[in-house]
């Protein structure tokens, strides 16, 4: 004997109790239930947060909240009886920090995309004290932090004596609403349920096409998106859609998460001057100043210690042998992914030097036409290595030629510095809002040349590109599921390889 429940309020069963349905459309629910179940729950094994609370001494008292759902800064009122008279109540909600895991060994990233983590956070949003029949009533505001079911705890003495559930809701907002082509478009959303593996996994479309994918794993469950108003003069659409599957499911209120808060917004494209982004030199990253080790012992630093591709910098040593030759070499990856060869490490050799009376040498240096991300630095004496430092080799837009040209103009896009790890060796590609495929760099030293060609109507068009992830490292092993591998991740500053670049082409009459 089992109770048929609406599917489309999935949310709500657990707030609000069940919902009975009639007949034979309560049987092929249900049957429709049965497998959405299994599915889901199958999917979300391993990566799910789960609360790690437990009540020592059983639980005391009754707790409710009103409402029992809402957004990131809205207010809810707690209330409890049957507590001790007088009892001191802290009222503790419980969080989550998610990160990107990273392969580490001996300190550094193996290249190797590990997926994703969660760690709980409590958070205390109040304290209040029983009266004298042993009840409360306390205010508060929900925190900033994932959407999806939180706990809310009672603590007396240090102890866990209750809770309630509050369901956070995804809000989203666009802003502007109308400008030229060109204008900045930010979407902002608070709320996403990150930790589940289906409901929190999000994309941009604009005029019904894909632009990418949305993250908020290190951003507590809030995302910011900006992309370029595109298109003829007049009205455009701006949709958000869940994409767990990699794709945007556009079923999504006949399904199990029916409830997920999912906006169109619409955009106006207005007549005027087009907004076009800054030179790509501008938009290289900058430099990163560089900092003498306090350890210890012989020193090496670079300074900057990372930039754009060509940038000159200083290796500084200290504290080494007197008046000897020490060789300086780099760290480097050589070989490709995708042939049987497979890749192998290298050292590159850079200079020569000899250290002074007080063991010191400063010798210039820039930042090499190489692979993208971290390079060992190593001092040797002789067959030792003395010391080490790394510098970091950033994403470098070189040029898009011609900017300019009729319909069928031939277009190179011409990067440098793109990485060879499993999160910096690839970037997705978007024209005019519409994701169009990636590209990698592991192969050829970082220096990436993709072809285009002008194949739109008169005027301007904007061409962005964005970080992502190529695969996981146990990819035949685990269940890719939410898949964001070889997508454009429009959440750029989310990611663990932080590149955006933004070009521009008019196409002439």
């Amino acid at each position: 004997m089992f109770t048929i429940y609406d599917v489309t309020s999935q949310h709500e069963r657990s707030l609000n109790g069940p919902r009975r349905l009639p007949g034979a459309r309560a049987v092929a629910v249900a049957i429709l239930m049965a497998l959405g179940m299994l599915f889901a729950v199958a999917s979300a094994q391993g990566t799910a947060a789960t609360s790690e609370i437990t009540f020592p001494n059983g639980m005391t008292g009754k707790v409710d909240v009103n409402p029992a759902k809402g957004f990131v800064g809205s207010e809810a009122t707690l209330t409890g009886s049957g507590f001790e008279a007088g009892a001191k109540l802290e009222i503790v909600w419980v969080a989550f920090d998610g990160t990107w895991n990273l392969e580490m060994k001996d300190g550094e990233y193996t290249g190797n995309f590990l997926g994703r983590s969660y760690t709980q956070r409590n958070v205390t949003l109040a304290t209040t004290t029983a009266d004298a029949d042993g009840a409360f009533s306390t205010t508060f505001t929900v925190p900033e932090g994932f959407g999806g079911n939180h706990d809310i705890y009672v603590r007396s003495n240090g102890t866990f004596v209750n809770k309630a559930g509050y369901f956070v809701r995804a809000n989203w907002t666009m802003s502007p609403d109308s400008g030229p082509v060109g204008t900045n478009i930010t979407v902002t959303v608070t709320g996403l349920d990150q930790p589940n593996n289906i409901a929190g996994w999000d994309a941009i479309t604009y005029d019904n096409h894909i632009t990418g994918v949305i993250t908020a794993q290190t951003t507590h469950g809030t995302a910011k998106i900006v992309i370029p108003a595109t298109g003829r003069v007049g009205k455009h659409f701006v949709g958000t859609q869940d994409a767990a599957f990699g794709q945007p499911y556009l079923a999504i209120k006949r399904s199990p998460y029916g409830y997920l808060n999912l906006p169109e917004f619409t955009f106006t494209v207005t007549e005027g001057d087009p907004v076009l982004p800054a030179p790509v030199a501008d938009q290289n990253p900058a430099s990163t100043p560089g900092v003498e080790p306090t350890a210890a012992g012989p020193k090496l630093w670079v300074d900057p210690s990372g930039g754009a591709v060509f940038t000159p910098v200083q290796i500084h040593g200290r504290d080494l042998p007197a008046n000897a030759e020490v060789k300086l070499a780099f760290s480097q990856m050589s070989g490709s992914r995708v042939t049987t060869a497979g890749y192998q490490a290298m050292t590159v050799p850079v200079a020569t030097v000899t250290t002074d009376a007080n063991g010191s040498f400063d010798a210039p240096f820039q930042i090499p036409d190489a692979l993208g991300g971290a390079h060992r630095l190593e001092a040797s004496i002789g067959d030792n290595v003395v010391a080490k430092a790394y510098f970091d080799v950033m994403s470098t837009g070189l040029s898009l030629e011609p900017a300019r040209g009729p319909v069928g103009t031939k277009i190179m896009l011409h990067m440098k510095g793109i990485g060879w790890t499993q999160t910096n060796n690839i970037f997705g590609i978007v024209v005019d809002n519409t994701y169009i495929g990636y590209a990698c760099g592991f192969s050829t030293n970082g220096d990436v040349e993709v072809p285009l060609t002008a194949s739109w109507a008169p005027g301007w068009h904007f061409i962005d590109l964005y970080p992502s992830f190529y695969r996981n490292k146990n990819y035949s092993d685990v269940d890719e599921q939410p898949f964001f591998f070889r997508q454009a991740v429009l959440t750029w500053q989310d990611h663990p390889h932080q590149m955006h670049f933004r070009f521009a082409f008019f196409v002439t009459e």
